[in-house]
């Protein structure tokens, strides 16, 4: 795993208190993934991001086949915002690709 952000991050944090308190082992994937985006968006809240729903199937498949029960609280949190990150990394060049096809087209 490549990490993207720093185990401080603000985002990882936040994932990791509002994890936390729950028996978060437990949760599905999905509804595990609906928290830490909530908690990443809180804390985020300079740089907007689009597509919940497309953000929630990324992370939903980053954790499908993986041991992630298994990690620590610290661990998985920074794996989901990095994740995160990589997902909105990726819709960026693809934004920067789109204009690009736009502006040899025009």
């Amino acid at each position: 795993m490549v990490w993207l952000v720093a185990p401080d991050d603000v985002r990882v944090t936040s994932v990791r208190e509002a994890l936390a308190p729950y028996a978060w082992q437990s949760l599905r994937p999905e509804a595990l993934c609906r928290r830490a985006l909530a908690a990443m968006d809180r804390v985020d809240v300079h740089r907007p991001l689009p597509g919940a729903a497309e953000r929630l199937a990324a992370l939903s498949a980053f954790l499908d086949g993986r041991p992630w029960r298994s990690l620590t609280v610290q661990a998985l949190s920074r794996q989901l915002v990095s994740a995160a990150e990589r997902w909105r990394q990726e819709q960026a060049w693809l934004d920067i690709q789109l204009g690009l096809l736009l502006d040899d087209a025009g």
